[in-house]
């Protein structure tokens, strides 16, 4: 089972490089390290990575975006909050 991170919870506000905030619970969380894993309230951010147009990742996470006009390589970790093409579900 995959552990996530708070950085990754929709739920997540980026204050600085080393912390955010959680929108629930209004308590700083760290990005990394030391009780970094998210709670059991996490909700995934919109991501390519977990988007049903995001295909033939490598072991790099780099994969195809096929849920635009033209179809191109993306990062699996990219946010996608704005993107057109995004379809929340792998």
């Amino acid at each position: 089972m995959q552990q996530f991170k708070h950085v990754e919870c929709k739920n997540y506000i980026h204050i600085d490089v080393d912390k955010g905030m959680c929108a629930l619970t209004k308590e700083y969380v760290p990005m990394d390290g030391e009780g970094s894993f998210a709670c059991p309230k996490f909700v995934p951010m919109p991501a390519c990575g977990n988007c049903k147009n995001f295909k033939k990742p490598d072991n790099y996470g780099v994969g195809t975006c096929q849920g635009l006009a033209k179809e191109d390589w993306a990062y699996s970790t990219c946010g996608a909050q704005g993107c057109e093409g995004y379809e929340e579900g792998k």
